[in-house]
């Protein structure tokens, strides 16, 4: 198993670690791939990200308060940028038939609306979620 964890660092940084923690310590960090701590410092995050997305077998998508509102320095929405690194992984997720792209909502956020994705990512929304809250789940 290998699972690789897509999240925004502005949106759910802290909860992400806490996820992170807790499947490092059932699976092994080798199991478990996060940009912070498997990127090694000089390399392309671009072709590292696509390598490691594709070797993977789950993909958690944590959806914080934000996340799909998040915007870029001129207002814009980062997830309708075509080169926005958490759509380039998530669409590469729900591209490929052999990852299961498992949504996950904390800190009391929702899914999405169909109007606040870009339409690559629209299938992101019929797949069941999960919910993370820091009580009772941590």
């Amino acid at each position: 198993m290998k699972a690789f964890i897509s999240y925004r660092r502005q949106d759910s940084a802290v909860i992400t670690g806490r996820i992170y923690d807790r499947l490092v310590s059932a699976f092994g960090d080798r199991a478990i791939f996060r940009d912070i701590d498997d990127i090694p410092a000089g390399k392309d995050f671009r072709a590292i990200l696509e390598s490691e997305v594709g070797k993977s077998n789950i993909m958690l998508v944590v959806i914080g308060p934000q996340w799909a509102s998040i915007t870029n320095a001129d207002g814009n929405k980062r997830l309708f940028d075509p080169n926005d690194f958490v759509r380039i992984e998530v669409e590469s997720g729900l591209k490929n038939k052999y990852i299961l792209v498992i949504p996950i909502l904390a800190l009391g956020a929702s899914m999405p609306a169909a109007n606040e994705l870009p339409e690559s990512l629209r299938e992101l929304m019929y797949r069941n979620a999960v919910i993370v809250r820091n009580d009772p789940d941590f």
